[in-house]
Parts: structure tokens; C-alpha cells; sequence
């Protein structure tokens, strides 16, 4: 597969990136870094990406936007960040129908999506993007490192993904400006020497049903549609966004920010990357 081509520059505040929207150096597909993916039709091909939005690292501003079906963000070696939900229309290989204003969760259901071990699948159209963070884990690794030279410039205890003091780096940014933390952050929101931790996701699955949903947890488990987490403010680190203003090894004066939210054996924990909404507005 060809590289990544993936280009950033900041002027006035604008952030640009330019990108092909492959992967490569880092892995996808099934099996691992093959580039294929025998449980889709689709397969991966190049894109033209130019975008432009304003960078807001280092603020906490807040106009939130639903965070729709789509791009939300990109990556930094050009893949798409995604939401966790899929397009409309029956589940993948069967005849179920998509209850009215439910959304099924692309992570949950990544088997009929095609999703590899990575987050990710591409879409009829070619373009590859991730709906978890489970490519920071899975496929990320030498390549990525020795392509990019924040990454490979210092490490935690042998992760090249974390500063030397654990705290997870910058590994997106969101088209609202935001960056994209891995899963690792001060336990203290304000205190750099507090230790770090991964941080977790403050929603939980429904205890029933919510109505609509047409299947019972029986029929279709807890987490097969979007709709099947609530949010409960405190319940974790994170707020409804998934994010939270903290300083960090960038932004010593604290910014806003997300984080791919992943359990003790890196699985994606909903949300994944990005809240039913984004922080701020996105570019049209």
C-alpha cells in the first residue's frame, strides 16, 4: 500500500493538513497490515483531504455541534477520526432493521463493519478512518514512531505514544479545533506531578431498554445501537465530550482536550474518541 502524505501547518491560528488518508506506515486490514478486509466490499484507496479550522489547544471554549455520521477529526497520519456510529440501513448481513432515530454502534458491531483490529474499515468511496482508539495499541507501532519525530523523540517506559511522565501524546485533533489525547492523563486535572492514569469514559449502558429500540437486550445486547448509553456527569474522568480541561505536557497553562478512552485490556470503552457532540463547531 503507499504511504501516508500527510502535511500540517499552523498560520494565524489556522490549522491546515493535507493528507492522502492511508495509513501506511501504520497497519490495517485483516490480518494486520495487509490492506485488505474480506469481511467488507470495500477496500482502501487514496483521497484528496484539505482541511482548515481553527486551532483552539491551549483555550476552553464551548459551541457544541451534534456529532454526526462522518469525518470529525483526522489523525496524525492522516486517517479520519470517525464517530462511533454507522450508516443507515439493516446491520450487515442480515435483515434487521434500524429502529427509527437509532444508530448502530460501528465499535459494538465491528464484525459485520468490517472493522480490523485497528478501529477502523473504509468506506465505498475508498476512504479508510477510525471509529476507536485501538489503533494506538494495535497498530501504531514501529512505523509510525520512526516516521514522526514528536513520537520518537522520547517515550514511558518504552511506549513512544506517552511523555516520559505517562501522560498520553497528542495523537489527532479534532476539525473543532481540540486535540486528541491517547488514554492516559494526569489523575489530577490541574497537577502535572499527581502521577497519571488512564481516564475513563463517564457513560454507561442503559440498565433497560430505551424506548424505540424495537429488540430487547436479549435479542440485540446492550451496546448494539448508540442510543443504548447514557451520560452521567462525575461518573468518570471525562465529560459528556469526552474530554476535559486539564494542563498537559503541551499546554502547561491547561487546554481542553479529548481522550481515546480504552479499558485495562486497551478495548475501546464507548465513546471511543468524540461525545454524542463536539466541543466546539466545525467547519461546513
Amino acid at each position: 500500500m503507499p504511504a501516508s502524505t500527510t502535511t500540517a501547518s499552523i498560520s494565524e491560528g489556522v490549522l491546515t493538513v493535507t493528507s492522502n488518508g492511508l495509513p501506511d506506515p501504520a497497519l490495517a486490514g485483516e490480518p494486520l497490515g495487509s490492506g485488505n478486509f474480506p469481511n467488507s466490499p470495500n477496500n482502501i484507496s487514496a483521497q484528496t483531504y484539505n482541511y482548515e479550522f481553527t486551532y483552539r489547544g491551549g483555550t476552553n471554549t464551548s459551541s457544541p455541534q451534534a456529532a454526526t455520521f462522518g469525518a470529525l477529526g483526522i489523525a496524525l497520519n492522516g486517517v479520519i477520526l470517525a464517530a462511533p456510529t454507522a450508516a443507515d440501513g439493516p446491520l450487515p448481513g442480515t435483515d434487521d432493521a434500524l429502529p427509527t432515530n437509532f444508530q448502530w454502534n460501528a465499535v459494538y458491531n465491528g464484525t459485520s463493519y468490517g472493522v480490523d483490529k485497528c478501529g477502523g474499515h473504509p468506506e465505498q468511496n475508498g476512504s479508510y478512518h477510525y471509529h476507536s482508539g485501538e489503533f494506538l495499541v494495535n497498530c501504531w507501532a514501529n512505523g509510525i514512531v520512526q516516521s514522526n519525530s514528536y513520537f520518537s523523540s522520547s517515550h514511558y517506559e518504552g511506549n513512544y505514544f506517552r511523555h516520559p511522565d505517562g501522560h498520553s501524546k497528542i495523537v489527532g485533533t479534532c476539525f473543532d479545533g481540540y486535540p486528541v489525547y491517547g488514554p492516559f492523563g494526569y489523575k489530577i486535572s490541574d497537577d502535572n506531578d499527581s502521577g497519571t492514569k488512564r481516564l475513563a469514559s463517564s457513560y454507561r449502558v442503559l440498565t433497560t431498554p430505551p424506548a424505540g429500540r424495537n429488540y430487547s437486550y436479549a435479542q440485540k445486547f446492550a451496546g448494539t445501537f448508540v442510543q443504548d448509553y447514557e451520560y452521567v456527569n462525575g461518573l468518570g474522568d471525562l465529560d459528556i465530550n469526552n474530554g476535559r480541561f486539564a494542563v498537559t505536557p503541551e499546554f502547561p497553562g491547561g487546554t481542553w482536550a479529548y481522550y481515546i478512552t480504552l479499558d485495562e485490556d486497551n478495548k475501546p470503552v464507548y465513546p471511543y474518541v468524540f461525545g454524542p457532540q463536539t466541543k466546539q463547531q466545525r467547519p461546513s
